[in-house]
């Protein structure tokens, strides 16, 4: 069979990015625009160890391991994980997500008339239309989104946080609450929403004053938490970094919203589905 180079190379480019775009809406880690091309293109140029045909169970061992490496290069540049122990379960991630994705692919071509397909070392080379990729891509999200659903159910709650926060050239540390009914989600964004719930903070953006809000970035949306309920001024301007017990630190993307604690302790609350 004939296998053209560019379109071998641009499909797993593509794959790569959808891939890390996936893992990085499921555990909500924010990816830099370059880290993703860079991993993207990563993904691409590994592709062509698909083209080496190994001649022995060594051979082929050795092509297997150099492609395990992409992928770990392509998870630390792009999720940039903290230890060894996230490292791995990315890693499993990354190639559950080949396996679902190349599985998917495989059964729409065979409903198909295309002819050409082509699977190596997680590589893969395919003629099926942009539908059939575009579903193909949305059943992986699904079956992804519900390991990440079995993960959050196995939570710890006995875990206690504090929460990192640098905005406007701020930086305050809080106590945090990981509260499973904090489901919240900014509606102009559609990142997740960690509710920051500080007289000090709130006072200090005069947030109590609509059009001053407005013009420093934050705009309004219904909220309800163990916290209470109401309208709760939000901006994804910041950066949030949720740090346990045991010393292990997170950075999360989401926006945070910002509400008065009635002259009790501040405190943030974030879904626990943020640090899984």
């Amino acid at each position: 069979m004939k296998i053209y180079l560019d379109i071998l190379v641009i499909t797993n480019i593509c794959i790569t990015l959808i891939f890390t775009l996936c893992l990085s809406k499921l555990t909500h880690i924010r990816i830099k625009r370059k880290d993703m091309i860079l991993s993207s293109l990563i993904g691409g140029i590994s592709s062509l160890l698909a083209l080496l045909r190994p001649e022995s169970s060594i051979e082929g061992l050795f092509l297997w391991i150099l492609k395990l490496i992409s992928i770990a290069l392509i998870v630390m540049i792009s999720l940039r994980p903290d230890d060894i122990e996230r490292e791995i379960k990315y890693i499993f991630l990354y190639i559950l997500a080949n396996i679902i994705f190349g599985g998917i692919c495989v059964l729409l071509w065979s409903t198909g008339s295309a002819k050409v397909i082509f699977v190596n070392t997680l590589t893969i080379y395919l003629d099926i239309s942009l539908i059939k990729l575009i579903v193909a891509t949305i059943v992986t999200y699904i079956i992804l989104t519900l390991y990440e659903f079995l993960q959050r159910k196995s939570f710890d709650p006995n875990k206690k946080y504090r929460l990192l926060l640098r905005i406007d050239k701020l930086e305050y540390m809080l106590p945090a609450v990981a509260d499973t009914g904090n489901s919240l989600t900014d509606a102009f964004t559609g990142k997740p929403v960690v509710i920051i719930c500080c007289d000090e903070l709130y006072y200090h953006f005069q947030l109590d004053r609509e059009e001053i809000a407005l013009r420093t970035g934050f705009h309004c949306i219904p909220y309800s938490t163990i916290n209470g309920s109401g309208l709760i001024n939000v901006t994804d301007k910041a950066y949030v970094e949720i740090i346990d017990n045991d010393k292990n630190k997170k950075d999360i993307d989401c926006a945070i919203g910002i509400t008065v604690s009635n002259s009790k302790a501040s405190r943030a609350v974030f879904s626990p589905s943020l640090i899984i």
